[in-house]
């Protein structure tokens, strides 16, 4: 008995330590002063839940001793350890189930977590965790209850009662009261305070001329007014309005008072009177012996018959109209205003006005902070405001965000602060040089100051300044420079230099002395000679290091793709936008425990790119395979913000069929994943390089080679494709009609090749046969010019699309362009996995290596990259296109005679694969005047046109192959008919014209 017993308790020890539950929370220790409010100092905290075995059996179920309790938009996370032995399966369960991936800790358990970002209220409730081991089932349920202020109260009837309930549902559970004054202020003396189980009843205040009902709890209060009508009052200018979802309840009521009972009161919907079953009414007498009646009309749940306009009427008063809204969702309707703020020292808030249903929960976002967000209501209570004034002047772009259970609304705006100069002097030989830190950009104005020690400087210098154009470095910051040359003959003397602008001006002075600095050529004396002599040796040791390290340092890693902002008339004034002050989107985020990893697709200096496989990343219980992409295992901290504002940026463009698009990210816990599609046929340059023993230049080279049911097979997947391919925009007035004419009589002949010649087919197999065709074609790895066109034409599609988002790319070519199923081209960003270092391609020029051979003049000699300057590596990329994967320029090394000759407007030969009409367009995007050469949105519809020519080809010749095999069928026919029977020439003449059809 003794050892049974013993036995049993070492088990039941290890049973109740096999699970432990911890739940992380991330809070902000930091104050809100200016040092730390931009990078606020944030800690997790853990705590232990106490999961214990709560049952007996094949499973065990886990449950917490304590409920996890959060506010709403915290950052939390669920992490259950196990000790158990190899997990077969594991899954999270809430409203839908979601695979979870467990790895292993110091101590070899199994660990797996969920984490919740800005945690909503809709995620309230239980999360269960399935886990199948090798040996037992376990079941872990978590409750998690998220703490708020109450939801905005409503109303309902008691069933077989005239018994008003207002209810409200939140946690903590709230107190309610009825209040009976025009607002629902807590100072209020006529309310009513009687709660059963969190239910409000109203049985007495049944007459009053307002009701409220309000919710009040820990972390705020709510009120709702019963929705009236109330004769005595004066109408408003608009409809009052109440709005509704599905299946709420509708209560209105229609009030009305009268010196005289004798009166009648009744409600109607759209001029026809409401249904017994749906209404009460009643009657009251006041002190003054006036009679209030009141009637009212309840609707369990509402649907969308019941919206339109309620009328209240009696004998005595004149008729008032309120209108009904039933929504199948809700909505969240921002107004528009002014998002662009400049402000000085003044105070100021930021306004949000907008209107919505059901309340919004919102919150205001600066710089990774989340602050919180008041609601107050206008005076007709039509419209919601909400300010924000704790901005602290921190300039930077603040975020509106707002959220009800049907919809997500922000709104963004900027703000600009005005600040004086900040004014720093620089000596340098025979020149002075000051820079200017400030909001709004500085102008600039130089002293002479009279005397060595003189506070007095009011000779303005004119002569030998050089101003120079502000640069912006920041949202909130320019810097502004300017230089004096010294022409001075003496050798000492005193000069101020002052930066003005709105905010203020600030000023600095230096006394000058020549003979020190050595900017003067007066022999100097032997103690000068030694200083200066010093000084050489240390400023030559100086430039030594910075030289090697600059040859030693790794290059900065930032995106190939750049969204530029004009800020001026020509197309070189523009800035980079910096997405480091935007805020991410979590929309985007993705559980990282949710990816699988796979082979390495490329890397590089910065990072790599991995292929994956992602689980739900697209809908429930879906497996993708995706490409993620991840720095090195220690980057440091600019490398993160690029990759972080890479993100940004890529959640800003939006999607397209013809770029590799964003899936979501993994930004929380760990490194930082950016997850793409992903691409099966690799980057074009090799895709065409390994067609090129494939390579077609018709399909009718194909149908020579192959047979007769091939063609067909091709003809259908042709039409399918380019059909694809062509639906956006082709402009129709660049192209001839017969080319289309012919597509639409060809797309008419619906014939394959049997063993007993042409058969006909319907249009359900000519689905079939196309997606049959598809997989055919690849198996045979066939490439045709006009497939040639359609990568053309898809990359220009892409480029239109980059360039309406004012999106530069600065290294289009084929190494760039990734091939996926159906031949889809999609534009890429090879950044941080391109092995820079090691790719001929990218050339030592400055300090940084470029891709010199596709790079515009302007980008290559003046640094600067706009859409003009991507045109030029397009006519680039088609060369490479058209020469199946040549490399430019042939022949011609990468020097000074290179640069020369580009300067001079040097262009390349026709490539071996390309018409006259493509190398013409190749041409025009090399013209040396930007301004020259032609828009992405004319390269997408001059190749449309390309890509209709060569169907119109494919197509004519598929007719002539056909009425050569038709003869054919013919002469055998025939052959066969004369040895059988002899047939009159009627029905020989009818046979043919069967055969020809």
């Amino acid at each position: 008995l003794i050892m049974t017993a013993v036995t049993f308790i070492s088990a039941m020890n290890q049973n109740t330590s096999e699970i432990m539950c911890v739940f992380i929370i991330q809070k902000d220790e930091g104050s809100r002063t200016p040092e730390t409010w931009v990078s606020p100092k944030i800690s997790n905290i853990l705590e232990d839940l106490g999961c214990y075995l709560n049952s007996e059996g094949t499973e065990n179920i886990y449950e917490p001793t304590k409920n996890v309790e959060v506010n709403v938009f915290e950052d939390i996370e669920l992490k259950v350890i196990m000790n158990i032995s190899e997990i077969i399966s594991c899954f999270w369960f809430f409203k839908e189930s979601k695979a979870c991936k467990p790895s292993l800790d110091s101590e070899k358990r199994y660990v797996t977590s969920l984490a919740f970002s800005h945690i909503k209220e809709a995620q309230a409730g239980k999360y269960t965790l399935s886990v199948i081991s090798k040996t037992s089932n376990y079941t872990v349920v978590v409750p998690v209850l998220v703490r708020k202020k109450p939801g905005k109260p409503y109303f309902r009837k008691r069933e077989k009662s005239n018994v008003i309930e207002c209810v409200s549902e939140s946690y903590p559970q709230p107190s309610m009261e009825w209040i009976f004054c025009k607002t629902p202020e807590k100072s209020c003396p006529d309310k009513m305070h009687e709660e059963i189980d969190g239910i409000q009843k109203l049985q007495h205040g049944l007459f009053q001329t307002y009701i409220w009902c309000c919710a009040v709890n820990d972390l705020g209060r709510e009120c709702t007014s019963l929705f009236t009508i109330d004769l005595n009052e004066k109408q408003a200018a608009p409809l009052p309005e109440l709005f509704l979802k599905v299946g709420e309840p509708l209560l209105i009521r229609c009030r009305a008072v009268h010196h005289n009972y004798k009166f009648g009161i009744k409600l109607c919907f759209e001029n026809e009177e409401v249904e017994q079953d749906h209404q009460f009414e009643g009657l009251e007498y006041q002190a003054d012996h006036s009679a209030v009646r009141i009637q009212y009309m309840f609707i369990s749940a509402a649907g969308r018959s019941n919206s339109g306009h309620y009328t209240c009427s009696s004998t005595v008063h004149p008729n008032q109209t309120a209108l009904v809204t039933v929504l199948e969702k809700g909505f969240i309707n921002i107004t528009d205003s002014k998002e662009d703020f400049e402000i000085g020292e003044e105070d100021f808030c930021f306004e949000v006005n907008f209107t919505a249903y059901p309340t919004v929960r919102c919150m205001w976002l600066f710089s990774k902070k989340t602050f919180p967000c008041k609601q107050s209501y206008s005076v007709d209570g039509r419209s919601i405001f909400s300010k924000f004034c704790n901005h602290q002047h921190q300039p930077g772009i603040y975020i509106f965000y707002a959220e009800n259970d049907d919809m997500i609304a922000t709104k963004k705006f900027t703000l600009y602060v005005r600040r004086k100069p900040e004014v720093t002097m620089q000596l340098l030989f025979k020149q002075i040089s000051c820079i200017a830190h400030s909001y709004p950009a500085s102008s600039w104005v130089w002293r002479n100051c009279p005397q060595l020690n003189s506070s007095n400087c009011t000779e303005e210098i004119t002569e030998g300044i050089h101003s120079f154009l502000p640069e912006r470095r920041s949202l909130g910051s320019w810097v502004s420079s300017s230089t004096l040359d010294v022409k001075k003959t003496a050798t000492t003397f005193s000069v101020e230099c002052c930066a003005n602008n709105s905010a203020g001006s600030a000023c600095e002075k230096s006394f000058i002395n020549l003979s020190v600095s050595g900017a003067v050529s007066s022999p100097p004396d032997n103690a000068a000679s030694y200083v200066s002599v010093g000084f050489f040796l240390l400023l030559i040791a100086f430039l030594f290091v910075f030289v090697f390290h600059k040859y030693k340092k790794k290059f900065r890693y930032e995106s190939q793709l750049q969204m530029i902002q004009m800020v001026g008339p020509l197309d070189n004034e523009y800035i980079y936008i910096d997405f480091r002050e935007f805020e991410y989107d979590l929309k985007w985020e993705f559980p990282r425990e949710n990816l699988e990893f796979g082979q390495v697709l490329g890397s590089g200096a910065f990072g790599k790119v991995v292929n994956a496989t992602a689980y739900g990343i697209k809908a429930a219980g879906d497996s993708v395979q995706v490409a993620v992409k991840m720095l090195k295992e220690k980057p440091d901290v600019s490398e993160k913000d690029a990759l972080m504002s890479e993100l940004k940026m890529m959640t800003h463009i939006g999607s397209h069929e013809n770029i590799v698009n964003l899936l979501g990210a993994c930004t929380v816990s760990g490194p930082i994943y950016l997850i793409f599609e992903y691409c099966c046929y690799g980057d074009l340059l090799n895709y065409l390089r390994s067609k090129r023993e494939k390579f077609h230049w018709t399909l009718t080279d194909i149908f020579k080679q192959h047979n007769f049911s091939f063609y067909h097979n091709i003809h259908l997947h042709q039409n399918s494709r380019k059909g694809t391919h062509l639906k956006h925009s082709v402009n129709t007035a660049l192209c001839r009609e017969d080319e289309f004419e012919i597509t639409r009589r060809s797309q008419n002949t619906n014939v394959i090749s049997g063993s007993r010649g042409m058969v006909l087919y319907s249009e359900e197999d000519k689905i079939k046969y196309a997606s049959e065709y598809m997989d055919e074609e690849e198996d045979f790895n066939v490439l045709t010019f006009e497939d040639l066109v359609c990568f053309s034409y898809q990359v220009a599609k892409g480029m239109e699309f980059l360039e309406s988002k004012m999106c530069i790319h600065r290294d289009l070519a084929a190494r760039n362009i990734l091939v996926t199923h159906g031949k889809v081209a999609k534009i890429c960003d090879f950044g941080l996995a391109r092995d820079v270092m090691n790719d001929s391609n990218y050339i030592v020029r400055g300090n940084a290596r470029l891709p010199v051979k596709w790079m515009a003049p302007e980008s290559l000699f003046e640094r600067t990259y706009t859409m003009k300057s991507d045109v030029w590596s397009y006519g680039i990329l088609l060369w490479e296109i058209f020469s199946l994967g040549v490399n430019p320029y042939p022949g011609i090394q990468v020097d000074t005679n290179f640069y020369k000759l580009i300067q001079s407007g040097f262009k390349m030969d026709r490539p071996y694969y390309a018409t006259k009409d493509i190398y013409c367009i190749m041409q025009s995007c090399w013209a040396l005047d930007s301004r020259r050469r032609p828009s992405f949105s004319w390269l997408v519809s001059f190749l449309a046109c390309q890509l209709a020519e060569a169907e119109g080809a494919v197509y004519q010749n598929m007719k002539k192959n056909v009425s050569i095999h038709n003869s054919s069928i013919k002469t055998k026919t025939r052959a066969s008919r004369d040895e059988e029977s002899p047939l009159s020439p009627t029905v020989l003449q009818h046979e043919d014209s069967q055969v020809e059809k």
